[in-house]
């Protein structure tokens, strides 16, 4: 076998890697419940591949989604119900006088960035650190925006794969693991050094 046999064999397997998880994920969160814990353990698996961890696709990511079931289901839970208030909060503010609508509307823009931030790191610090779901989440909102440029980086990231998505629906089959490990390998660097700072493994 010469060397474009092996690269191309390499990139035909690294892809079909990408495109089972992608596949295991997507059937996970049928039930709607289990998004959250499917996403978890989904960023379980690409945690192991960026940290060079090699091990049965299927295992790993079955063992991830039982890990992470019970706190998974409820960071998503408290975090779904903060996105709903906020929405809500946003239609509460259109019905008040003009001044109070801006300032209100102007609070809740802030608080919207911080969701979304929080939400990037969300997923890569329950799998990389063993913490209670409300750590998770604190920890999720000073990382994000403790490494801004990062939290930046990924955000747009998202949006374009996101719109990629709704614009090329066929995308579906690889776009939730190929965004996972982008992600993630992104977080790491930042986990990296915050773990060298503080003198963790």
């Amino acid at each position: 076998m010469n060397l474009l046999d092996t690269r191309v064999y390499r990139w035909l397997d690294v892809a079909t890697d990408f495109f089972l998880l992608n596949l295991m994920w997507l059937v996970a969160c049928l039930p709607v419940v289990t998004i959250f814990p499917s996403t978890a353990a989904m960023f379980g698996v690409v945690r192991d591949w960026v940290r060079g961890k090699e091990d049965s696709l299927t295992r790993t990511f079955v063992t991830r989604f039982r890990e992470n079931f019970g706190q998974s289901i409820l960071v998503g839970a408290v975090w779904t119900v903060f996105g709903v208030a906020l929405f809500l909060d946003f239609l509460v503010a259109n019905q008040l006088p003009f001044g109070a609508e801006v300032v209100l509307k102007s609070v809740l823009v802030l608080v919207c960035f911080l969701y979304a931030f929080g939400s990037v790191f969300l997923f890569p610090v329950m799998v990389h650190y063993e913490a209670d779901w409300k750590t998770v989440i604190k920890n999720s909102l000073l990382i994000s925006i403790g490494r801004l440029p990062t939290t930046v980086v990924c955000v747009v990231f998202l949006a374009v794969m996101v719109g990629l998505t709704v614009v090329l629906p066929f995308l579906v089959i690889i776009t939730g693991s190929v965004t996972a490990y982008i992600v993630y390998r992104l977080c790491d660097r930042q986990f990296r050094k915050i773990d060298a700072a503080f003198g963790d493994a």
